[in-house]
């Protein structure tokens, strides 16, 4: 077992040294401003099949880059539990907010985001070469996640107790539970009720889309699915979570602009799940090549093209003698 603290290192030295003695695979982006000097703790025991880790630290950003993953292969997977504080990680374009309890995989050979605040994680590393394929995001603690979820407390919390082979053994459980929790995630995203997953969750968005607060978390949980199994369901069809949000929202938008002339444009805009009008003003042009307002003044120039011509009355309420009997 090898244990690795910055409290007995000079304020000034401790990033540095966390940089290149933990986070070897990521670049520190900054630390939190205006808070106590950062401080890290790592325990981290190897096994035959990989490595457990049990680290803390202060809130820090952290990225690993596309060139970092194209330059050392990312050969490796880290699968890990939150146990106090809270994370935003992001893998691309799609964000993923970890709570304690939270069971996550970060796959180094993908470029990846992180805004760690102060907290916790237990978790194992392993090598590429032994696992399938992952996509960097949260696994549902179901079947091996759960298993995984609780050997890794307990493993953390004997570690000390143990003899080093019991350790090594206890940490290759770990790594086996780990391979599991994937290939599970990976056979559920590969069941032939994928695409009724992806219909189920386009009329969800339908459904649901005015609300500002939608994402693909509450998504997921609605659909009783994994976030990491919603996001591969859009991505065969070339698209993600939220692109089909605000693809629904802009179309909310463009129907309630047509048919209701009288309503502004910011309680259009409100109504269909903007909070910034002039956003919604610069996705509703890049989405459909005119303004909001331009668009709405055409659906009215054509609704009044398309009324027809009314038969001028008498006084009296009778049709004009000019016009021609029925």
């Amino acid at each position: 077992m090898i244990a690795i603290s910055t409290a007995e290192l000079p304020v000034g030295d401790r990033l540095d040294f966390w940089s290149h003695n933990v986070l070897k695979r990521m670049q520190i982006t900054r630390a939190e401003p205006g808070t106590a000097p950062f401080q890290g703790s790592l325990r981290r025991v190897v096994g035959q099949a990989g490595e457990f880790w049990d680290h803390a630290s202060t809130a820090i950003q952290v990225e690993r880059s596309r060139q970092r993953c194209e330059a050392d292969g990312g050969a490796e997977i880290y699968v890990g539990l939150v146990v106090d504080g809270h994370s935003e990680v992001t893998y691309g374009d799609e964000p993923v907010r970890l709570r304690p309890g939270d069971l996550y995989v970060t796959d180094f050979a993908r470029p990846v985001r992180a805004h760690w605040f102060r907290h916790r994680e237990i978790g194992v590393v392993f090598e590429r070469a032994a696992a399938i394929e992952a996509a960097g995001g949260r696994i549902v603690a179901a079947g091996a996640g759960k298993l995984l979820a609780s050997h890794l407390r307990a493993l953390a919390d004997t570690t000390a107790s143990l003899s080093p082979e019991e350790r090594s053994a206890a940490v290759d459980i770990a790594v086996q539970f780990a391979r599991l929790a994937l290939r599970g995630a990976a056979a559920r995203s590969d069941e032939p009720g994928v695409p009724g997953l992806l219909a189920a969750a386009r009329r969800l968005i339908a459904q649901r889309c005015s609300d500002p607060e939608l994402s693909a978390d509450l998504i997921a949980t609605w659909l009783g699915c994994s976030r990491a199994t919603l996001y591969r369901a859009f991505q065969r069809e070339g698209t993600s979570v939220a692109s089909a949000i605000w693809s629904a929202r802009l179309a909310q938008a463009r129907t309630l602009l047509a048919g209701e002339p009288a309503a502004s444009i910011g309680s259009i805009a409100f109504r269909s799940g903007f909070l910034d009008q002039a956003n919604f003003n610069r996705m509703f042009r890049r989405e459909f090549g005119m303004p909001p307002g331009e668009f709405k003044q055409s659906c009215g120039t054509a609704e009044a093209a398309l009324q027809p011509a009314r038969t001028p009355l008498t006084p009296t309420g009778a049709r004009s003698p000019r016009t021609p009997p029925r």
